[in-house]
Formats: structure tokens, sequence, C-alpha cells
């Protein structure tokens, strides 16, 4: 990491105050989350069901699933904005690097969400839809709903693992090897652990009879085994070993599993139901301590990296120290400077562009794509250029100044004519041209200038696409020598090319041409300076 870039902010609340509500807010997040998840996996396989059991609407099981599917999501979305806020506080650097790596991937999760929700929800009201299409819209929804968890689990995977960013990077922005098919497994537990809510909750509150309840409990030791198989396979998957408080908070949940399972052999041997003051905090006793282990492995990789950051962010702090009092008695001066004149204007607003002698050459021309201009060499009215500082430059770095008023404004504009004469017409060419010359330059620009300049020197229809447009040569013209310059060389940045390789007197024909269209302003002096 480098020690000059990497800045760490005051955080609101002790580290220990922040993970444990980071724990505590994604902890009753996931549990809506698998809910959610679970429910919308349900509803699609009992659709499937109804239709080829062929039974009658009063007894279709998807229906009743899916209208608690509202809630679930409604839920899961509010809960989670907290746990993404801490852990945009908690570990902002790791988070954000997983987001940027995958950013087309996370901006997709929105459209995915809403896509789904609206999908899930039309399908649960009773919406008549055809049976094939219901089939589709269910299908498809499940398909987006699902791949916002496996988004979410890459983000994470990513940002667990600052050693492969730059392999990450390398590599296309796409998770491979070790990685991928760690996501993956992780990925697979994610659904795995959401059919075990998801029908452990419809187990108790959509099941109507003995024969929905057996089929729900299908569902949750089918969910459980598949857990215990995908639990195995995450465990071998892992970049580095768990230490012993990771093994420790695992084998905790491995004994909830255990006893989950017990239980549902006792009732299934006797034919009754289960009991929700039983399975619930069973299922609890499996996911914290699985959602604590994940939260050890993170800590193992956040921690190092957000010490290495703290280290950084005091290395750059000594850096600027030698600077802080100049840079904070320059702030304080600065904010001393009344704008009231077009001098301090210009100093203050202008010149680092256009720099101290309007030449164009200021701090930062040299940044831009498009050099600033030359003001010095400007010709053109006051209206002109008032409508220039008011709206600015479209397609260009020139601003707009609509933060000065009127007479700031007229300020400036005065400033610029008493010292560069930015308002008058354009000076005589300071060489001689002659008429074979001029005839020359003047075909020239009728057959290649006016295609973008007009006839006129207006412009033309085409020139009215570029980004930024022609000047309008009635207005706007500059001294002969910047002119004869820009027609030489061109305008870097612009679609105004170089005509080096036309000679020198007929380039000088061009200067005369253009500069002659400017037509006076009734209400300036409109005078030629010697």
């Amino acid at each position: 990491m480098n020690s000059l870039f990497d800045i760490m902010l005051s955080k609101p609340l002790p580290d220990a105050w922040l993970r444990g509500l980071l724990f505590a807010s994604f902890t009753l997040h996931m549990v809506f989350v698998l809910l959610t998840l679970g429910t919308a996996i349900l509803s699609v396989y009992y659709f499937i069901d109804a239709r080829w059991t062929g039974k009658p609407e009063e007894l279709r099981m998807d229906k009743r699933i899916l209208k608690t599917f509202m809630a679930h999501k409604s839920l899961a979305v509010v809960l989670g904005v907290a746990p993404l806020l801490l852990i945009q506080i908690g570990f902002t650097v790791p988070f954000f690097t997983g987001v940027n790596l995958l950013a087309p991937l996370w901006m997709l999760v929105i459209v995915f969400l809403v896509v789904a929700f609206l999908s899930f929800d039309a399908l649960g009201h009773k919406m008549y839809v055809h049976p094939y299409l219901h089939l589709v819209f269910g299908i498809i929804a499940l398909l987006l709903l699902l791949a916002v968890p496996a988004v979410f689990v890459g983000i994470l995977v990513v940002a667990e693992n600052p050693e492969k960013w730059l392999t990450i990077i390398s590599s296309g922005y796409k998770l491979r090897g070790s990685l991928a098919l760690h996501w993956l497994f992780r990925y697979l537990h994610v659904l795995g652990a959401a059919v075990v809510f998801g029908a452990a909750f419809h187990y108790f509150f959509s099941a109507k009879d003995e024969t929905e309840k057996r089929s729900l409990l299908k569902w949750i030791i089918a969910g459980i085994l598949l857990q215990i198989i995908l639990g195995t396979t995450l465990y071998s998957s892992l970049l580095e070993k768990p230490d012993y408080i990771t093994n420790a908070s695992l084998f905790i949940g491995v004994v909830g599993v255990a006893l989950l399972l017990w239980i549902i052999y006792l009732n299934v041997g006797k034919k009754s139901t289960l009991d929700i003051r039983t399975v619930l905090p069973l299922l609890m006793l499996i996911l914290i301590p699985m959602l604590l282990a994940r939260q050890f492995i993170q800590y193992k990789k956040f921690l190092p990296l957000e010490k290495q950051l703290q280290a950084n962010a005091q290395a750059y702090q000594k850096e600027l120290q030698p600077y802080s009092q100049e840079a904070l008695n320059k702030y304080k001066d600065d904010l001393k400077v009344v704008y009231d004149n077009g001098e301090t204007i210009y100093s203050k607003s202008c010149a680092f562009c256009h720099g101290e002698k309007a030449d164009g050459i200021g701090p930062e021309a040299k940044n831009l794509t498009i050099p600033p201009e030359d003001i010095s060499a400007i010709r053109t009215t006051r209206t002109h250029l008032h409508k220039i500082l008011v709206e600015g430059v479209s397609g260009s770095a020139m601003p707009y100044f609509t933060f000065f008023d009127r007479y700031k404004i007229d300020s400036l504009i005065d400033y610029l004519d008493k010292k560069y004469h930015v308002l008058s017409l354009p000076e005589p060419l300071p060489v001689k041209i002659s008429d074979t010359a001029l005839q020359q330059a003047q075909k020239i620009y009728n057959e290649t200038c006016s295609g973008c300049h007009g006839m006129d020197g207006r412009g033309s229809a085409l020139s009215k696409g570029f980004q930024p447009q022609p000047p309008d040569f009635t207005v706007y013209s500059l001294s002969p020598k910047r002119a004869f310059d820009v027609i030489t060389k061109g305008y870097p940045g612009t679609a105004m090319p170089s005509f080096s390789n036309l000679p020198e007197e007929v380039r000088w024909s061009l200067v005369k041409i253009i500069n002659d269209k400017r037509i006076p302003e009734l209400t300036g002096r409109g005078k030629i300076r010697k």
C-alpha cells in the first residue's frame, strides 16, 4: 500500500463497538435473507409440484408461501442497511476495494432485486398469469434473486483476500482458481442454509396439514445434509487454516446441527410434529457460531490490513507535517481576500489555468486535454465575453462563473480589456500578402474551412455536434499572430487540425479572411489597437 495515499478517517465508535454492532446487525439481517431466499426456492418448487399433481387453487401451497415473501424481503432489505454502513465505516478499504473490483456486478444488484421482488410480489398476490408464464416469471425471478447473494459473497471473498487483489485485476476482474472455488462453496453454503431456514419457517407458519409438514421436513433434512457436505468442502477450501477460536465456533455449530437432526429423528419416529420452542433455539445455535467463525476468519485478514493502513496514515501525516502550517496560513490569507475587483478575480479564479500573464500557460494547463486559451490574444465583444464567463465553454475545462454577480463579471472584463485589449478588433497583419495568395486562401476557406466554420464564420450544421464548438468569427477573433499559430499547429483536443502544409503567405491570408469577418459591437469601442 502507498503510504502517501492511505488516509484513515476517525471512526465514530471504538473498534470493539463497531465490530459488535456489525456482527449483531449482520446476524439479524442474515436471518431474513435466508428466509427470503428459502421462501423463493420453495415457492417455485411447490408451484411446479401443484401443476404436476393437479392440486386445486385452495390447496396450492406455493401461494401461501409467497404471501410471506414481502415481509421477509422488506425486513431483509431494511435490516441490511446497518451492516452495510458499519462495514463501510469499520473496514473501508477492503470493502470498497471488493466493490470496485466487482463494480459491474455490484451495480446490477439493484436491477436483480427490483425485478425479482416485483415478480414474486405479483405472483404471490394471486395475479392471474398463464401457468407456463407463471413458471417462467418464477424461475427468472428466482435466478435473479439468487444472483444477489452470489455478488455479495464475491465482494466479501475479494475483500478478505487483499494479497489477491493484483491477481484479480490481472485476471480481468474475475475470481479464478482456489479463490473461485472458495466463493462457490461459500455461496452454495448460503443457499443450503436458506433451504433449512425457509423450510423450518414454513413448517410452522404455512403448512396446513401433516402431509405438508412432512414435505417441508424432507426439505429441512435435505438442507441440513447438504450443509454438512458443503460445510466440509468449504472448510477444506479455506485459503488459510482457521485458528482454535474459529474451530471452536465451528464445533458449536456442528453440535447444533447434530442436536437438530436428533430432534427431527425422534419426532419422525414418533410421527409427531416439531416444536418451534426447540427448533428455533437450535437453528440460532447453528447460525450464530457459523457466522462468528466467518467473522474470525475475516478479522485475520482485515485487522492486519487495518494496522498497515494506520501506519500508512501516520507516515502520510508525518510527510505533510512540515507543510501544514504553511498551508493553514495560506488558507487564512485566502479567506481574507475580497473578490471585488477584476484583477483579484482573475488572480484567484482564472490564473491557475490561463496563467499570470494570461498567455494560457497556468500551473494547471498541462493537466487539461484542451489547453486554456491565450486570453491576451483574444479580440472579442463585451457581450460575447460575458456569455463565455457566465455559461462556460461546453466540452472544455472552462467553467461557468454564475456565482459572480454582473458587477464582478464586468469588473473582470474591464480588467482584461485594460491590460490585454480583449474588446478591440484584431490588429492589422504584420506581413504583406499578395492578391494571388488571398484568392488561394479564399478558395481553401470556401472548400475546407467553411465545412466547420460556415461561409459567414458563424459555424455550420456540422459544427453543432462538436464539443467545444468552433468560435463565431463575427464576434470572436484572435490577434493575427495567435490566429496564425492556430492555423499552423491546430488546436489540441478540438476538431481544429493543423494546416502547416499550406504556404506561409496563404496561412496569413486565411488569418485576414477570418479576422475580416469580425463585426464591431455597436455598444463597444470596436476600434483597432495600434
